[in-house]
């Protein structure tokens, strides 16, 4: 009888272990630099939707709008990113404008004043958010060594280049 409850035991385990379905929920390995940027990043990416919701409403120029809502999509890849990592998201829960960092604080402030200046400070704006984007995703991707986290940085620095594209038109 012990024999066959052992027999059981071992059959269940090999059945679970063996249908993919893993024992426990990993949380999978970032280095601490890497960890520093990506909550870095996701202020980024907020930073660049706020600024862009601001200048859709005081600005003519329409890109702004869609923009933004593309920003927002991007925002939430790198939530995903910080939440599949086990990381804390410092932009959850934060108004529109208001930043953990304290340097994208101050830029998003700069950047709103620059921007409702005039049409041609507004493209500005977009310009150099989207400069900088590309520049810190660049410097990012030497810390990546996760497949996941480089398919989201490509991704954001396409979106990047596109919108830099466009604001550049």
């Amino acid at each position: 009888m012990k024999n066959k409850i052992i027999s059981v035991s071992a059959l269940i385990a090999v059945t679970i272990l063996g249908s993919g379905l893993p024992a426990y929920s990993a949380v999978p390995y970032t280095s601490a630099a890497l960890q520093s940027r990506l909550k870095y990043m996701v202020e980024e990416e907020k930073l660049a939707r706020d600024v862009y919701t601001v200048l859709a409403k005081s600005s003519a120029y329409p890109k702004f709008r869609n923009i933004a809502n593309a920003e927002q999509f991007h925002l939430d890849q790198m939530s995903i990113v910080l939440e599949n990592y086990g990381l804390w998201n410092p932009t959850l829960k934060r108004k529109p404008g208001v930043f953990f960092n304290t340097e994208l604080s101050a830029l998003y402030k700069t950047l709103i004043t620059k921007g409702q200046l005039s049409a041609l400070d507004a493209i500005q704006v977009g310009i150099i958010i989207e400069e900088k984007d590309i520049a810190d995703l660049t410097t990012m991707e030497a810390l990546i060594t996760q497949e996941d986290i480089q398919f989201v940085v490509n991704y954001l620095k396409a979106g990047s280049q596109n919108h830099l594209a466009a604001f550049k038109r």
